[in-house]
C-alpha cells in the first residue's frame, strides 16, 4: 500500500468516526427534547374540579392511566439510545475495557436480547394502558390517531422480537418499525391531542 492510499484510507475512517459521532449527538440530543416535550405541564395537566366523579379502572383515576402510559412509553424510547450505545460497545467494548473480544460480544448479545424482550413488553403495557385511558377519558381523534400509530409499532416490533410471521412479512416489518416517522407522527399527534382535550 502506497502514501496516498493510506491517507485516502485514514481520511475515510475519519469521516465514519465523525459520522458516528454526530449520529450519537443527534440521538441523545432527540432523546433528551423529547424526554422534555413529553414530561411539559401539557402531559400532566389535571382538571382537579372534577375529581370525584372521574372513572376509575382497577381503582386508578383515568388521568393517573394517562400518567402510567406516558412514563411505559417513555421508557420504550430508551431504545433510541440504547442501540446506537449496543452497536459501538460491539464495536470497541472489548478493548476500551480490556476483555477477551469474543466472550465480551457474547454478553453483549445476552443483555440486548433481555433488552428488547422488555422493550417489547413496555411497549405493549404502554399502548394497552395508554387505550384504556383513552376510553375513560373519550378522547378526541387526534389522540386516537396517535395511539394507533403507536399499536403499529408495537405490533411491527413484536413481529421482530418473535418471528412468528413469514419471513416477508418480518422484513416490512421491520422497515416499518424502523423508521422514525411514525413515531414522531405518533408523539406529536399524542401531545397535540392532550393540548386539545384539557
Amino acid at each position: 500500500m502506497n502514501l496516498s492510499e493510506s491517507i485516502e484510507r485514514d481520511k475515510d475512517t475519519n469521516i465514519n468516526v465523525d459520522h458516528e459521532r454526530g449520529m450519537m449527538r443527534f440521538r441523545w440530543w432527540f432523546v433528551i427534547s423529547l424526554s422534555l416535550l413529553l414530561m411539559t405541564p401539557t402531559a400532566f395537566a389535571h382538571d382537579d374540579d372534577d375529581d370525584d366523579d372521574e372513572q376509575k379502572i382497577l381503582g386508578i383515576e383515568g388521568e393517573d392511566l394517562g400518567d402510567i402510559a406516558l412514563y411505559l412509553m417513555v421508557a420504550t424510547l430508551l431504545i433510541v439510545v440504547w442501540k446506537p450505545t449496543f452497536m459501538w460497545l460491539r464495536k470497541h467494548g472489548p478493548d476500551r475495557f480490556q476483555q477477551e473480544p469474543r466472550e465480551f460480544k457474547r454478553k453483549l448479545g445476552v443483555f440486548n436480547r433481555k433488552f428488547m424482550k422488555v422493550h417489547t413488553w413496555v411497549g405493549f403495557a404502554a399502548a394497552i394502558i395508554g387505550t384504556v385511558h383513552g376510553i375513560v377519558l373519550e378522547w378526541h381523534w387526534t389522540l386516537w390517531v396517535g395511539m394507533l400509530s403507536v399499536w403499529i409499532l408495537v405490533f411491527s416490533g413484536s413481529m421482530m422480537q418473535w418471528r412468528w410471521p413469514p419471513k416477508e412479512v418480518r422484513k416490512g416489518a421491520r422497515l416499518l418499525h424502523m423508521q422514525r416517522t411514525l413515531s414522531i407522527i405518533a408523539i406529536v399527534l399524542l401531545i397535540i391531542g392532550h393540548g386539545i382535550v384539557d
